[in-house]
């Protein structure tokens, strides 16, 4: 019995000598462990969450700001002929200020310049339409009259058109798939519709610039804007002040003094345009034996101040009188006119503009065909001056950067 009590006391001692060890080795396994831990994942510092609490009247103000900004939007985009009359007044309000400035040193009321200057404007208008649409008018009906005989003496091949012996087979394979005498009869009634309507117009010269000034509303605030604005002498300065703050008044009454001085040669840049297309066009008119040249070459010249397009435009009316002469004229026409824009587009606006507004004709280019494509034909004539407004900000901005 003592000896079991003896056995029993040292595996009593032996297994709590066991656990000892079992725990011991267990606490460093825990340790190892968290080591491993340690070393496998860093530390990672925890951040105070950031809990943004939004209340009703700041969602409120928020959402009646969006409905304002859509609201706006819609607004501005209903009144964009409003807002583009009102730049284009002040553009040439800009561009008619240096001239009204020197009149003024001659004792010239502004007012009295401005109306001058309109007065000059309308009746060029009158003047061209009254010898333009009459030339254009009888030239229609006139052709109109000859189509018939245009038509089958193409399809003969006894055309003074060259090649036309060469077109005969594909005008005859033509004319033998469609009705020849409807398609004649509606050509001729068109034309001599137009033509009549032509002459209407050129009959009532001042009742179609009446009727004319009566329905482009848009006109008539121009040149109703650009007489206020140039009337008072700081009418173009005030107005840009009023839109900043007045700490910047000084600087920006400087930068406006160099738009209206840079919008003045572009003025000048573009008569001087308008000159040289006319000359080019009446010697080459002459030479080549266009009847109306000085007519056609005055309409060139007008025509010139829808850049680029111009010659093309005033080569219309210049095909047509040709078209009834000869029709190795009309391929003369025709290739003097494209010679003519290609040498006005590529060499002559982009040296005369250079020196008028200081641009490369890179930007010039760009500038007319960004205008174009954003508003027609006027953006391509608006383009220049604004982009030479920008040019003289741009050019300032860089050299504070400096």
């Amino acid at each position: 019995m003592k000896q079991f009590d003896k056995f029993f006391k040292s595996s009593r001692k032996k297994m709590k000598k066991l656990r000892e060890k079992i725990r011991k080795l267990k606490e460093e396994q825990d340790k190892e462990e968290q080591k491993l831990q340690t070393i496998k994942k860093p530390k990672v510092e925890k951040k105070d969450e950031v809990v943004v609490h939004i209340s009703a009247l700041s969602a409120a103000k928020a959402t009646i700001v969006v409905l304002a900004l859509v609201i706006l939007a819609n607004f501005l985009g209903d009144i964009t002929d409003i807002i583009l009359v009102f730049f284009v007044s002040i553009l040439f309000a800009a561009a008619l200020d240096p001239t009204v400035d020197s009149l003024e040193k001659y004792k010239i009321p502004r007012a009295l310049s401005v109306i001058g200057i309109f007065i000059i404007i309308i009746g060029l208008i009158v003047f061209f339409i009254s010898q333009l649409v009459p030339l254009v008018a009888s030239q229609i009906i006139e052709l109109a009259k000859n189509l018939n005989t245009i038509v089958v003496d193409l399809s003969n091949g006894e055309s003074a058109l060259p090649f036309a012996d060469k077109l005969e087979p594909l005008m005859q394979n033509f004319l033998t798939e469609v009705d020849q005498e409807q398609i004649v009869d509606q050509l001729k009634n068109s034309l001599e519709t137009l033509g009549s309507q032509l002459e209407g117009i050129a009959g009532n010269t001042l009742g179609t610039i009446k009727n004319l000034f009566n329905g482009i509303i848009n006109f008539l605030l121009v040149l109703v804007l650009t007489f206020f604005i140039v009337v008072d002498e700081r009418g173009v300065d005030d107005f840009f002040i009023s839109l900043f703050p007045s700490k910047h008044g000084k600087y920006i009454v400087e930068k406006m003094e160099a738009v209206k001085h840079k919008v003045g040669f572009w003025l000048r840049g573009q008569v001087i345009l308008m000159i040289v297309m006319f000359v080019i066009t009446w010697i080459g008119f002459m030479i080549i034996g266009v009847d109306y040249a000085l007519t056609l070459a005055m309409l060139a010249g007008i025509a010139e101040i829808i850049p680029i397009v111009g010659p093309i435009i005033a080569g219309v009316p210049a095909g047509l009188v040709a078209f009834n002469e000869s029709y190795w004229l009309v391929l003369w026409v025709i290739g003097f006119i494209l010679v003519v824009q290609q040498i006005e587009a590529n060499v002559i606006v982009p040296l005369v503009m250079k020196k008028a507004v200081g641009l490369s004709p890179i930007i010039i280019i760009l500038s007319m065909m960004i205008g174009f494509k954003s508003i027609g034909v006027l953006g391509a004539i608006i383009a220049i001056p604004v982009a030479t407004t920008l040019s003289i900000f741009v050019k300032d901005y860089a050299a504070k950067k400096k």
